[in-house]
């Protein structure tokens, strides 16, 4: 048991280091510079800056030195955005990137890991669609460059819901949530006997079931510009951003528009997304944009990002352990000189001592060359 553990080990440290590798070379294409960040962080920050953070999901702990209360990352953003808010004369827009472990506490029957091996990138200061496009076209870049087929993105939209709300009065967070369930007779019920317009009820009643490509966001333009202009208006902005990517070589059957997704209202500030795959039930990546965040650490710029889910790729046959191919293997204890002088040269060099393990090392590795 101990030796099939070691070696699922060592060929999940190889996939893992293959998937960052290639993830960090469609991330230089765009320009995106590496922050290194501490593994934990205090609470206070936190505790106002991390979607969906609750006590119960953390794992914390007190300084000895401060009596402050620490805690392991539960995310990346807001350690990015207290980073890039202390950087002076900063060129906009500003890309970052990171990469490593985020920590939740969890219940171990519940099937979710506590650990998560994450790389993300975020854009600071680029107000204009383009940002939007571009986290999601790295996105499908690094899945496709990972040879990741399948897999779709999911979006919602805060201003669109934001501009909703409006219409639904006192009764906004009941709707909004029994909408997102897709509980289409439960919506019926709720709104039949509401003093609103005609028109919105039937906008409303569609939503649970708006959930596709530009089809479905055609529809809801239409449906919405009997009542509200700029929920059409926004809608065309959807719309807009479907056609860009596709433009930009993204097949149109992979972007999904979700009406009714209506989660993170307090965090994000327009489009989001999830990227799902039809054959794994958890999402492998997503992302949005977070306008207000940078505000809270004093420097009231825009941003967006996204971050992919390592340990959720690997799910998928990407990265094969392939066995590595080693330039030399060299036996003998008086040709230890000889590994060193090859070393120096740039060749890759297995030393073994023991010259009767020369079997045992062919076996489990490729040379080119042995003496």
């Amino acid at each position: 048991m101990t030796n099939i553990t070691h070696d699922q080990n060592i060929e999940r440290s190889s996939r893992v280091r293959q998937a960052l590798n290639i993830i960090d070379s469609t991330l230089m294409q765009y320009g995106y510079v590496e922050l290194n960040l501490p593994i934990y962080e205090y609470y206070d920050l936190l505790s106002d800056t991390v979607f969906n953070f609750s006590d119960e999901s953390i794992i914390r702990f007190i300084d000895r030195h401060t009596g402050k209360t620490l805690v392991l990352r539960p995310d990346f953003t807001p350690q990015v955005c207290r980073i890039v808010s202390g950087i002076d004369n900063i060129t906009l827009p500003f890309r970052a990137s990171y990469k490593g472990t985020v920590f939740r506490s969890v219940e171990k029957d519940r099937g979710v890991k506590s650990e998560e091996n994450q790389t993300g990138w975020e854009i600071f200061g680029e107000e204009s669609l383009y940002a939007d496009m571009e986290i999601v076209l790295i996105c499908h870049n690094a899945l496709k460059n990972l040879g990741l087929k399948g897999y779709s993105f999911t979006f919602g939209d805060t201003v669109f819901i934001t501009k909703l709300r409006k219409h639904l009065k006192e009764n906004s967070n009941a709707i909004l949530q029994t909408v997102s369930e897709r509980r289409v007779h439960d919506v019926k019920k709720i709104i039949e006997n509401m003093d609103i317009d005609n028109n919105v009820k039937s906008f409303i009643e569609k939503l649970p079931i708006s959930f596709g490509g530009i089809e479905v966001i055609d529809e809801l333009i239409k449906t919405s510009s009997s009542f509200d202009k700029e929920i059409s208006s926004r809608l065309e902005v959807i719309k807009n951003l479907f056609n860009s990517l596709i433009d930009c070589g993204i097949d149109e059957n992979m972007l999904i528009f979700d009406g009714g997704e209506s989660r993170g209202l307090d965090y994000y500030t327009g489009i989001h997304f999830e990227i799902v795959h039809e054959n794994f039930g958890y999402a492998l990546g997503g992302g949005g944009r977070y306008d207000n965040l940078m505000a809270k650490f004093g420097k009231d710029i825009t941003a967006c990002g996204a971050a992919l889910n390592i340990d959720n790729l690997l799910h998928f046959p990407i990265c094969s352990a392939g066995a590595k191919t080693y330039d030399y293997l060299i036996l003998g204890a008086e040709n230890f000189k000889k590994a060193i002088e090859l070393r120096s040269s740039g060749k890759s060099v297995i030393f073994v001592a023991d010259k009767n393990k020369k079997d045992i090392f062919e076996s489990s590795y490729t040379f080119k060359n042995i003496i």
